[in-house]
């Protein structure tokens, strides 16, 4: 395994960052309070003043203050696999979308946007990346992650406490659900989602009526996963990025723990000029091909790709 994601991973409980304007601190698993990074991309704890131009994004973060960046770590966690994606495809993608989440319904690739006066939800051309269809949120609204159950889509806002209700073909919106907290990723298994918050615990939630009814507590090597994002539900294991890496974890539902972990590092466009905190973001699987598409937050290139050992 790589000695960057496993140095990474080693102090993964204790996660910090540098945030103007706003920060967090939320419990441990052992009640003790840590210190974790403060939001998904913005710094204000509030919606900026009206204007359709405004936008504020992460401008410093930094590793965990107890990260040893010597220390090399020779061999992953038992249990623990290591996968790298391997391209089937590269198509375009808007590179002005601060990508949120990414499903496939019926094959159409339905894609959630996020900031302050940007947000919307769309329909994308996953070949092309032509916008065929966009449903802006309000200004006061940071779009979050998105997913489909029951032919309803879920988009959930990051600080509002509302995740929309939309019709997954037209994108019109048909209601709404109120939640504490913040709202991150979410993905749907058969009887209940699951949505992040940017913490180390997934809260599980069922799919009529939003209502919390468990939770999940994610662990490498016995040590909480803090900065959870964007998720996606396949076949009985939950996919989720790690907010500020290039790391998509592969997450055992019934016990919370890591079971692999994909080395996205490869996928980073290398022709154009990205943010700090410009990073891989959106996971959607198509059941037609087996395939997992991907992108990141401003990236000009999707990638449809398979996660396989690494070599």
């Amino acid at each position: 395994m790589p000695a960057r994601l496993l140095r990474q991973l080693a102090t993964i409980g204790v996660a910090a960052a540098t945030v103007v304007g706003c920060s967090r601190i939320e419990p441990s698993s052992d009640g003790a309070a840590v210190s974790t990074i403060a939001s998904d991309p913005t710094t204000s704890s509030s919606a900026p003043a009206t204007s359709a131009s405004t936008t504020t994004s992460v401008v410093e973060a930094t590793v965990p203050t107890t990260l040893d960046t010597t220390t090399t770590v020779p061999t992953a966690a038992a249990g623990v696999q290591v996968l790298v994606p391997e391209i089937v495809n590269r198509y375009p993608h808007d590179p002005l979308a601060f990508t949120q989440g990414l499903e496939f319904h019926d094959d159409a690739l339905i894609e959630g946007v996020g900031e302050y006066g940007n947000s919307a939800r769309r329909i994308v051309d996953p070949v092309t990346g032509t916008v065929t269809a966009e449903v802006k949120l309000p200004l006061e609204q940071f779009g979050n992650g998105i997913t489909v159950s029951n032919d309803r889509l879920v988009q959930l806002t990051w600080k509002a406490g509302r995740a929309i209700v939309a019709d997954p073909t037209t994108l019109e919106a048909t209601g709404q659900f109120d939640f504490d907290g913040e709202g991150w990723g979410i993905c749907a298994e058969a009887d209940r989602l699951v949505m992040s918050d940017g913490s180390s615990r997934l809260t599980v939630r069922d799919p009529a009526s939003f209502e919390a009814t468990g939770s999940i507590d994610v662990t490498y090597d016995g040590q909480p996963v803090s900065n959870l994002n964007e998720l996606e539900c396949v076949d009985g294991v939950i996919w989720a990025n790690r907010w500020l890496t290039s790391e998509i974890l592969q997450i055992d539902p019934s016990t919370g723990a890591v079971t692999a972990i994909v080395d996205a590092q490869s996928l980073i466009p290398t022709d154009q000029t990205l943010g700090q905190e410009d990073v891989l973001n959106g996971i959607a699987y198509r059941a037609s091909s087996s395939t997992f598409f991907v992108t990141g937050k401003r990236w000009n290139t999707m990638y449809e790709v398979r996660f396989v050992p690494a070599g």
